[in-house]
Order: structure tokens, then C-alpha cells, then sequence
């Protein structure tokens, strides 16, 4: 019997996708996750363990067998990311995703209604893959996802209450954002000084003002850290991804949802820099 593959991110889309998954194929059904953990927010940890309990299966954790995280990917492949995306993507989850996969599998991914055309460009580009869009045949929506979990009584992970538009790991090499690096600098300053470092000593220009790539090290103190991520999202796939969520509309959700989800976007936005936002 074909194995029915649920790619699991730590976001709300995947693990609406997975609970339909799960109840639709009981037992046939495998809920995976490309294993970064320790490079991602501690409460992704909270959040997995919620929806193992809503979904009533565990995730299965893949992760490479050559590389520790993502700060060795950077250091022994002296490379960050560029046009053909981030290394540590396709290293970290690509690769995993390829050796756990058999040929008959059935791939499902959390992709909603408003993701048709992520749907026709991977159906295009993955044609060897048979896939299951359990939440755009149900018509099943970003809010909808959100509205799920918070039905079932599932807090939204921190990365979003503290601003972010992403769920990704902490400093993701994908953002060009220098809102989102801004952001990172003042929540998480020991990785922005990291991933300072690590892109000055290989050369790589992570941030982008203006239209002119820069060092992270060179974005003034005083920058804005309240605009838009940028499309980062981050999947089994190495691809420049359309992110699940919109910023400004996933904030506006929070302010829906439970006191601790509100208490870390609260306490988020009150140090926000306003100025530096023009022009970028």
C-alpha cells in the first residue's frame, strides 16, 4: 500500500494538512518534518507537540546525515545563499527529503486555495511526484487554517507574535529584508551577530537597501524592523517559496487570538524602530 507523505513545517497550513491527511488515511499516512530544530525557535517544540496531540500521530523527524545544522552547512560549504537559492535548504531538507521518499508515495503539502499557481508551477516542475492538495480541493483558505487551530485550542508559534511573517529558522539567509534583519537583530542579537560574521567571511551581502545588496553589518542601527519579510518561506524543496502568511493580515489574526500570543506581539511592537522604513 503507497505511503501518504505529509510534509510538516511547524506552520498552521502544514498541520491542517496534516490533521485532514491523517483522518482521511488513518494508518497509510506518514507526518514528516525536515529536522532544524535547533536552529529554529524553542516554542516550534510547544507548538509540534500540540499538534501531535490534535492530529493524534507523531511527526517523524528527518535530518541530514552530513551536517549538524545550519552554522556547519555555512562554515565547511563556505556559502550562505545566492540566485540558486540557500544552501542550508537544500542540504537540510532537500537532500533528507530525497532519501526518505520511495517512488510510490503520495506527497501532501500545505498548500491552500490561494497557492494555485505554487500548485501549477510544482506540479510542473516535480512531475515525477504524485501529489495530494488536500487544502486547495477543500477550498480551505490561510484564515481557515488559523480559525482551525484556534478552535482547537492550538497557539500560534512565537515567531509569529514577535513580528515575523515566517516560522523559519532564527536568521534565515533567505530574507533580503532589512526590516526582517533589523527584527532579528534586536530579538535575537547573539544570531545576527553570527550571521554577520559568517556572511563577512564569506562574502556574501544578505541584505538589500534600495536595491543595493549590503552587509548585514551595514544596516544602520536605526532601521525600521516593522515592514515585510519577503517570500522565504522554507520547505522539503529547494524553491524560492511564496510565504503562507501575509504579515500585516497574520498580525491582525493575533490580536485574535490567546493572551500569550498577544502578550509576545505586544511586547514585540513596543520596540519597534519606526524610522529607516523609506525607500527600501
Amino acid at each position: 500500500m503507497n505511503r501518504v507523505v505529509v510534509w510538516y513545517s511547524d506552520g498552521a497550513a502544514s498541520a491542517v494538512a496534516a490533521k485532514l491527511a491523517v483522518d482521511d488515511h488513518g494508518e497509510r499516512c506518514i507526518v514528516v518534518k525536515a529536522d532544524t530544530t535547533d536552529d529554529e525557535h524553542p516554542d516550534n517544540m510547544r507548538f509540534r507537540a500540540d499538534v501531535e496531540r490534535w492530529i493524534g500521530k507523531d511527526v517523524e523527524l528527518v535530518r541530514s546525515q552530513k551536517y549538524t545544522g545550519i552554522d556547519d552547512v555555512f562554515e565547511r560549504r563556505r556559502y550562505m545563499s545566492g540566485i540558486a537559492g540557500a544552501i542550508c535548504t537544500t542540504e537540510l531538507k532537500k537532500l533528507p527529503r530525497y532519501a526518505f521518499q520511495r517512488p510510490n508515495d503520495v506527497h501532501v503539502f500545505g498548500y491552500t486555495v490561494e497557492e494555485h499557481r505554487r500548485i501549477s508551477m510544482f506540479t510542473e516542475n516535480n512531475p515525477e511526484l504524485a501529489c495530494e492538495w488536500n487544502l486547495f480541493d477543500r477550498r480551505i483558505t490561510k484564515a481557515r487554517c488559523l480559525e482551525m487551530l484556534m478552535a482547537a485550542g492550538i497557539e500560534l508559534p512565537a515567531m509569529y507574535g514577535l513580528g515575523f511573517d515566517h516560522n523559519n529558522c532564527l536568521g534565515c539567509v533567505k530574507a533580503t529584508s532589512p526590516h526582517y534583519w533589523s527584527r532579528t537583530r534586536r530579538l535575537f542579537p547573539e544570531t545576527f551577530a553570527r550571521r554577520a560574521q559568517q556572511s563577512r567571511d564569506i562574502g556574501c551581502r544578505l541584505a538589500r537597501i534600495k536595491g543595493v545588496r549590503v552587509f548585514l553589518d551595514e544596516i544602520p542601527g536605526d532601521f525600521g524592523d516593522d515592514g515585510p519579510d519577503g517570500a522565504i518561506e522554507c520547505g522539503p524543496f529547494c524553491e524560492m517559496q511564496t510565504e503562507l502568511f501575509d504579515g500585516e493580515w497574520v498580525r491582525g489574526v493575533l490580536e485574535q487570538a490567546s493572551v500569550p500570543v498577544e502578550e509576545r506581539r505586544r511586547r514585540s511592537e513596543a520596540g519597534h524602530h519606526k524610522t529607516g522604513a523609506e525607500g527600501v
